[in-house]
């Protein structure tokens, strides 16, 4: 079994870049005043950041399988710290977004590779366990991110918890430059590698018809994810007048929840398959979404909903993630970045779709263009075939 100490910082790797991603949200209204200047100018530093992340996503994971591995993740942990150091250090907006951009592209080399050593350096009979403790990690960083920036903020200065994800991205870098040390981080292929390799490699990936079914499956998923969580904040606090910390905390269940559902669904698709699991979690996810349209609203009913939200979706994304580092075993990194690729494009652009439902048909077409989103992302995940390497 691989040491704890190896695996430790591939796991904080998975908390480092949602950290960065959502945790500046909190941010955003006190860096406008400062500046003075309209928030819909400062919230570009949000979409500058998943621009890189996803397009570099894409051959990130193709040039650690034909380069190097330890040395491609060591690359994005730099860059991902010193986007932070210079994000913190940054006297107006130009300068913010350029260092945003900088760190959503060192992002871009953490996410996939993280998740593809996971596959690699996990005996099999292991592997449920520790997606599933991956998945923990992940939503870990998504709902504490906005936390620990706004106590930051408050204590320090807006720039120190953008100092935070420097000194995160380094110190994980170099922790991980320790541990991987030995033939786990060396270049597998033989030849002189070329990088008009890694696009061989994207292109090989995405020959194979499961992956393609597993990354639209993720992309909808996310669209849908994401943009339930985004518009339903906005109508709650619309309709029913509530304060942000209440809608903070309904946002949170889904996060906390998730927490708890992440390793466990880890132990149930070990058991009884990830395909199957992971269309279980999608349900329970559909579920949710239109229990939030039929039952009517309090807000003791709307912390229980968004519960189940997030356990259904930490379920269905400790599956699919799963099945990302499975479906190809000779190919993990560029399947991984392929895949990655995919479902980060339905974060960035689930706000951008559905804002035309919400201000067509308010939440209530939201919420319906979100439950079509899930049931395509089942349809797609259904599509996959068995696999050989392991039961789907």
């Amino acid at each position: 079994m691989t040491p704890l100490g190896k695996l430790l910082p591939i796991y904080l790797g998975a908390v480092i870049t949602p950290i960065g991603g959502v945790g500046i949200l909190t941010l955003l209204p006190v860096i406008a005043q400062g500046w003075k200047i309209p928030i819909q100018w400062v919230s570009l530093a949000m979409t500058i950041y998943m621009i890189p992340f996803v397009v570099f996503q894409l051959i990130s994971g193709p040039i650690a399988h034909i380069f190097d591995t330890r040395k491609t993740l060591l690359f994005g942990f730099g860059v991902y710290g010193l986007g932070g150091f210079l994000s913190g250090l940054s006297p107006d907006l130009i300068f913010l977004l350029a260092a945003r951009f900088l760190q959503g592209f060192g992002a871009a080399f953490i996410n996939p590779i993280v998740m593809a050593l996971i596959g690699e350096m996990v005996d099999s009979r292991s592997l449920g366990k520790s997606m599933g403790i991956m998945q923990l990690m992940y939503t870990c960083g998504v709902t504490m991110g906005p936390l620990v920036s706004g106590i930051l903020e408050i204590h320090f200065g807006w720039p120190s918890f953008f100092f935070l994800l420097g000194f995160l991205g380094v110190g994980n870098g170099i922790f991980y430059g320790i541990t991987s040390r030995g033939p786990a981080g060396e270049r597998k292929e033989g030849g002189s590698p070329r990088f008009r390799d890694t696009l061989a490699a994207v292109q090989k990936s995405y020959s194979f018809p499961d992956v393609r079914f597993l990354s639209v499956g993720a992309f909808f998923l996310f669209l849908s994810y994401i943009g339930l969580m985004t518009f339903m904040a906005d109508s709650l606090k619309e309709r029913y007048g509530l304060p942000s910390d209440q809608v903070g905390l309904l946002l949170s269940m889904t996060g906390f929840f998730g927490m708890i559902a992440a390793p466990f669904a880890g132990l149930l698709g070990e058991r009884m398959g990830w395909k199957r699991v992971g269309k279980v979690g999608g349900s329970i996810m559909a579920m949710a979404i239109l229990g939030m349209g039929l039952v009517e609203y309090s807000y003791r009913n709307y912390l229980f909903l968004f519960a189940l939200f997030g356990t259904g979706s930490a379920i269905a994304w400790t599956c699919l993630n799963t099945m990302a580092v499975q479906l190809i075993p000779d190919f993990r990194k560029p399947v991984a970045s392929l895949y990655g690729s995919f479902k980060f494009s339905g974060y960035a652009l689930a706000p951008v779709v559905l804002s035309v439902f919400y201000l067509s048909f308010s939440i209530e077409g939201v919420r319906w263009a979100c439950l079509g989103g899930v049931l395509i992302s089942l349809f797609w995940v259904s599509k996959i075939g068995n696999s050989s390497i392991c039961p789907l």
